[in-house]
């Protein structure tokens, strides 16, 4: 256990000290980022301390990295900076090469788990398990025997998954509730935390695809049940929402099946599956509209969606063809959580925010009829949180939104610009709507040209909807030209509607990209003519 008595915080002292020799040391001799030469170094370590070489350093280093996990795994800045410290030495190529040489690192591979570590369960910080499963996985997968030994080193989790499989099919000698419930939670939370650590350490094709074959069908289907029996505790939703959303994210294109695998659109289905459980009882049971109850949720499930929605490993077109729910029901109720979060509370909450509108742009941009096709209220509620988000432009804002909504407006309008003959169902609807808000699009084209006069620094990212809503609002734009002319003194009013008239100078009736750039440039020269007055 921890040592405890009055020269504990002393010790503790000591400990932090050593870690910060250790970090010094590995910033300055060890890796690719060393920035002193270690020549003479090493003849005055054997002289001193016996050690001759960079393996025995790194030897003594994680022997006592280790050896803190065990015996500090109460003390959270210890059991932190360990962490980081292991994480810094397994993130070096050659320094990660000499960490699999290790007897230390080699024991760690093949027994680890609580009971081995007891910092994963007593540390006090959950996260810590999800640093140390992504840093070990990386060290494993360094060469291609770590490929090989992917099994054995999944062998730990098994009879935790087991025990849980039990647990859901209601095998277990105790029953489902009381001691047996409490117990099987704590080892969901553990577990996920852990295989999403795992997850994140698969940075390429082939581990992802060991991990995937590991986990579906034998687990998979299982982890998705526990949001049926906690689908209002945070404790629990949180882990699992997070690690689908870690699963699903198809960084460095390592999610790439072979093209007669039938795995990325069994993914999306488990993927689906989880957020329509998830987000149906959140929507039915209305849990307190607190961060942590349920906004936190929603964001995580956007994520997971997104990235789903991005990945390129599924054909969408697919589901509808075959008669399958799993897009649309995943669409509806993913959307329905999404509105369900007002807008100002949307607005407050960062995490929220920036996973609310990547989620609209995609939508936007490859799934533009079903949101026309959507009933007019929640079109419009859409809508206007593009409008919220338009106006997030300057800085300390964040304005990755703002273009993300001017992205998502420009696929819209050109939706309608383009009026395909496929889409007339979806553009009957969209008419419909605008009947219902005749303003909306000539007030966002007001809004785009308000901010293109500011110094924003995404003017860009703004200018792209603005001609597609020009050519498709003509009146509203003569509408908007007079007023900018009328709250002006009468001297400048002729310069300004000269301005505004210069904007389409060899501009045709098209959205193609010579001639969104030649708008693009008008524009550049419209905001110095204004200024310049």
């Amino acid at each position: 256990g921890t040592p405890q008595g009055p020269s504990s915080a002393t010790l503790q002292r000591l400990e932090l000290a050593l870690l910060y020799v250790f970090q010094n040391f590995r910033k300055a001799y060890i890796g690719e980022q060393a920035n002193v030469s270690s020549t003479n170094l090493y003849a005055r370590l054997a002289e001193r301390v016996g050690i001759a070489d960079h393996v025995t350093v790194m030897d003594v280093i994680m022997n006592k990295t280790m050896s803190n996990l065990k015996v500090w795994c109460r003390h959270g800045e210890i059991v932190e900076k360990s962490l980081l410290l292991f994480h810094e030495l397994a993130a070096g190529y050659s320094s990660s090469k000499t960490l699999l040489k290790l007897q230390v690192v080699s024991l760690a591979l093949q027994h680890h788990g609580p009971s081995q570590l007891p910092f994963l369960t007593l540390s006090g910080n959950p996260r810590h398990r999800t640093t140390f499963y992504t840093t070990l996985t990386r060290i494993l997968l360094m060469d291609d025997n770590g490929l090989m030994d992917f099994e054995a080193y999944m062998a730990p989790f098994v009879p935790v998954l087991q025990h849980l499989s039990a647990f859901f099919s209601e095998q277990m000698p105790g029953g489902t509730t009381g001691p047996a419930r409490e117990e099987a939670k704590s080892l969901v939370m553990g577990v996920l935390r852990d295989l999403r650590g795992v997850c994140i350490g698969t940075a390429n094709r082939r581990a992802y695809s060991l991990f995937f074959d590991w986990l579906y069908p034998d687990y998979m289907p299982m982890l998705v049940k526990a949001a049926e029996l906690w689908w209002n505790d945070a404790d629990v939703t949180t882990p699992l929402l997070k690690f689908f959303a870690e699963l699903v994210h198809n960084k460095c294109q390592r999610i790439a099946f072979e093209c007669s695998s039938p795995n990325g659109i069994l993914l999306f289905r488990e993927a689906s599956q989880l957020l329509v459980t998830y987000g149906r009882r959140i929507l039915a049971g209305g849990a307190p509209p607190t961060y942590k109850d349920r906004y936190k949720g929603i964001a995580i499930s956007l994520f997971a969606i997104t990235r789903c929605l991005s990945g390129g490993y599924v054909n969408f077109g697919v589901f509808q063809l075959y008669g399958d729910n799993a897009l649309s029901d995943a669409l509806d109720t993913v959307l329905q959580l999404s509105l369900s979060v007002p807008v100002q509370e949307l607005m407050a909450y960062p995490k929220v925010m920036r996973a609310y509108f990547p989620f609209q742009e995609i939508l936007f941009h490859n799934h533009t009829a079903y949101l026309c096709k959507l009933e007019t209220p929640f079109f419009l509620q859409i809508m206007n949180n593009v409008q919220s988000g338009l106006k997030w432009i300057n800085p300390p804002h964040d304005i990755s939104v703002s273009s993300e909504c001017a992205s998502a407006l420009y696929h819209l309008v050109d939706f309608r610009f383009r009026s395909s003959k496929k889409d007339v169902e979806a553009l009957t609807s969209l008419e419909k709507h605008l009947a219902e808000n005749p303003q909306m699009f000539g007030a966002l084209l007001a809004l785009l040209i308000e901010s293109s006069l500011d110094d924003c620094p995404n003017q860009w990212a703004l200018s792209r909807p603005m001609l597609g809503l020009i050519l498709t609002n003509g009146d509203a734009f003569d509408q908007i030209k007079r007023q900018m002319c009328e709250t002006l003194p009468a001297e400048r009013r002729e310069r300004m509607h000269e301005a505004l008239n210069k904007l389409m100078d060899g501009v045709q009736r098209n959205l193609e990209s010579r001639n969104r750039d030649r708008f693009t440039q008008n524009l550049t020269s419209f905001r110095h003519d204004v200024k310049a007055f």
